[in-house]
């Protein structure tokens, strides 16, 4: 079968995926807090980002702009998060999970290109305590575990399931088990692009955090 008629999931098609689940995840955290099923299928959406994090990494024409790009949106992504888990402006204590994405980049670029292995492991174990104990960003350490796992064992399936599974089950509670699940339309990635929608995806995490403050707050009636 030709490159350009291989079957299964693009980056598109995950993407896609990534958004629609973390929709119903923040419907259920944010609006309907007793439907606990939407958490369940929200769990996909983070681990499939880690994943699409470490493919970036390999396909992008310039992994500075592209680590520029994540920080910007978590910096634009910051107040809109604030407002939805804390109905603060600004709230320090939990920071939203771009920040969790850019700092994995970070990492495997460090681990990557490293010249001196002991400086690399300086400057990751550096982010990992920054990402943990200073920004606390969502899925913390075990979401940096996560990405460099995705990137370690990039092209061996077996590995890669039992490491990412590990995360899911052993750092978090276990609504995140069910993360694991995410790992079977990975499986199905066939290395194409698909449709570019780039800003959309990036655009679409602040946007839809403040329509579901303003959902909570104006319709809902709940401060």
């Amino acid at each position: 079968m030709s490159e350009n008629k291989r079957i299964g999931l693009s980056v598109f098609d995950l993407k896609c995926i990534a958004v629609v689940t973390m929709l119903i995840d923040h419907i259920g955290a944010f609006l309907y807090t007793d439907q606990v099923w939407m958490r369940y299928i929200g769990r996909l959406a983070f681990p499939i980002y880690c994943f699409l994090i470490v493919e970036g990494y390999y396909h992008t024409r310039d992994v500075r702009k592209y680590i520029g790009r994540l920080a910007l949106f978590a910096l634009i992504s910051e107040v809109p998060f604030d407002l939805a888990c804390a109905d603060q402006v600004i709230y320090m204590e939990h920071q939203n999970v771009f920040f969790t994405l850019t700092l994995g980049l970070v990492c495997i670029c460090v681990i990557d290109r490293r010249s001196s292995k002991w400086l690399a492991l300086g400057i990751v174990a550096g982010i990992w305590l920054l990402t943990g104990y200073v920004i606390r960003s969502d899925y913390g350490v075990g979401g940096l575990l996560m990405i460099f796992f995705f990137y370690q064992f990039r092209s061996r399936w077996g590995y890669r399931l039992l490491s990412v599974g590990a995360i899911n089950c052993l750092c978090y509670g276990p609504i995140q088990w069910a993360g694991t699940v995410a790992l079977l339309p990975i499986q199905f990635y066939n290395g194409k692009k698909g449709p570019s929608a780039k800003y959309f995806f990036y655009a679409f995490y602040p946007v839809h955090l403040l329509l579901l403050y303003l959902i909570r707050r104006y319709l809902f009636n709940v401060t």
